[in-house]
C-alpha cells in the first residue's frame, strides 16, 4: 500500500497551536474507478481468489510490485482489506462463531425466506446463470410449493457472501501506468 499513498497531497497543519507547522498526507482525498472502465472486458481479467492469496501477493504475481496491492483493491472496490476479502477455512469458521456464536447455530438460524424464480443454469460454454429469486416473508414462503421455495441458512448465506467475495477484477497491466497517473493527479490535484 505504500505505492498509493505517496500520491496523496501534503497538507500543512499547526499541531501545538504554537504557529509552527508541519506537512501531513492528507488520506482523506478519495476517488473512484468509473464504471464504464470496470466493465470494458479489454481492461481487467477475473480471478479467483485461492486461499493464501493477499492484494499484495496479486499485485507482486500480475504488475511485478507488491506495491500496487492498492490498484488491486480500488480496482474492485474493497476499502477494507480484512472483511472485503474472503475468509478461508479456519478464518471463516472463527467468524462464523464469533458472529452466531457456533456454526451449528448459524446452520440452524433461517436467514431469509426466498421464492425462487429460476434456477441456476450452467450454459454448454461454462457460463453461470445464477439462480434468481425474491426474498418473501414467512406467509408466502408456507403458501409456496417445496421446488419453488427456499430458505437459506445464516451459514448459508455467509458462506455465499464470502463465495461472491472471491471473484474479482484484475486490472491488465497495460494500463496500470495510465491508472497510476490518473490517480496520482486526482490525488494531488484534485481534479
Amino acid at each position: 500500500m505504500s505505492k498509493y499513498f505517496q500520491f496523496f497531497p501534503l497538507t500543512p497543519h499547526d499541531l501545538t497551536n504554537k504557529g509552527q507547522q508541519v506537512f501531513l498526507t492528507n488520506i482523506l482525498r478519495r476517488f473512484k474507478v468509473e464504471s464504464s472502465v470496470k466493465n470494458n472486458l479489454g481492461v481487467f481479467h477475473e480471478y479467483s481468489i485461492q486461499a493464501g492469496d493477499r492484494p499484495d501477493t496479486i499485485a507482486a504475481k500480475y504488475y511485478g510490485d507488491s506495491g500496487y496491492a492498492w490498484v488491486v483493491l480500488m480496482f474492485n472496490e474493497i476499502h477494507d482489506p480484512i472483511f472485503g476479502w474472503p475468509l478461508f477455512n479456519q478464518e471463516f469458521n472463527d467468524f462464523i462463531i464469533g458472529k452466531y456464536g457456533s456454526i451449528a447455530a448459524a446452520q440452524a438460524q433461517v436467514d431469509h425466506y426466498r421464492k425462487i424464480l429460476s434456477e441456476k443454469i450452467v450454459k454448454f460454454d461454462g457460463t453461470i446463470i445464477p439462480q434468481r429469486y425474491v426474498r418473501v416473508d414467512q406467509t408466502t414462503y408456507n403458501s409456496l410449493g417445496e421446488s419453488e421455495r427456499e430458505a437459506p441458512s445464516c451459514f448459508d448465506v455467509e458462506l455465499e457472501l464470502n463465495e461472491e467475495k472471491r471473484h474479482i477484477k484484475i486490472l491488465d497491466k497495460r494500463y496500470l501506468p495510465q491508472v497510476r497517473d490518473e490517480v496520482k493527479n486526482i490525488l494531488r490535484n484534485g481534479i
